[in-house]
């Protein structure tokens, strides 16, 4: 999913964040990579790209997003991405995002339409220094799942984070797991 905190930089500053993790489901693993962008043209606008790998070898896709970003409030950022897809009979593909931050508190979705793969991905965090506990909401693929995420921030120069989210898919009535690593370059890491 769009796995990002659509956070703030500074004008004319871009920030990268680079995204590896792995869902393990019905005893496959489907490893996904992805590249986030985002631009600030000013304290309100921005514009962000997206671009996932999804490296799974019964039905590898990808997809490749971009649009503005607008924050009408401190602690609040909305977003619409378009763009393209492979392996679809849709080529178009739209991104509705959101993300809200206040004090410790963090909430963050996506919701990407177009062709069969509807995605969606909510989540929402409690942090403590390096730590952020939450949950994660989630429809990737035919799995419609929920449960516990937890967050490992390490490394002051670069920060670098471990996550791991225990799922379970109340339509297929099986447990998931997603595990992975990010990081991020750019101001307001």
């Amino acid at each position: 999913m769009l796995l990002v905190a659509l956070s703030k930089p500074v004008d004319g500053q871009t920030i990268f964040k680079i995204n590896q993790y792995n869902v393990i489901y019905d005893g496959d693993i489907m490893p996904v990579g992805t590249l986030y962008t985002n631009y600030a043209f000013n304290s309100k606008i921005g514009f962000s790209s997206y671009f996932y790998i999804n490296g799974y070898k019964k039905n590898s896709w990808g997809e490749g997003l971009a649009g503005p970003n607008w924050t009408p409030a401190k602690g609040v950022s909305l977003a619409f991405l378009a763009g393209f897809q492979s392996n679809e009979k849709s080529l178009l593909r739209v991104s509705p995002v959101f993300f809200v931050a206040r004090n410790r508190f963090s909430a963050f979705g996506a919701f990407e339409y177009g062709g069969k793969r509807h995605r969606w991905d909510i989540m929402a965090f409690h942090s403590m220094d390096q730590f952020k506990l939450g949950g994660e909401l989630i429809r990737f693929y035919q799995m419609y799942a929920a449960g516990p995420r937890a967050e490992f921030s390490f490394l002051k120069k670069q920060p670098v984070t471990i996550f791991y989210s225990g799922l379970w898919d109340w339509k297929g009535e099986k447990y998931a797991s997603m595990f992975g690593i990010y990081t991020s370059f750019g101001p307001d890491k």
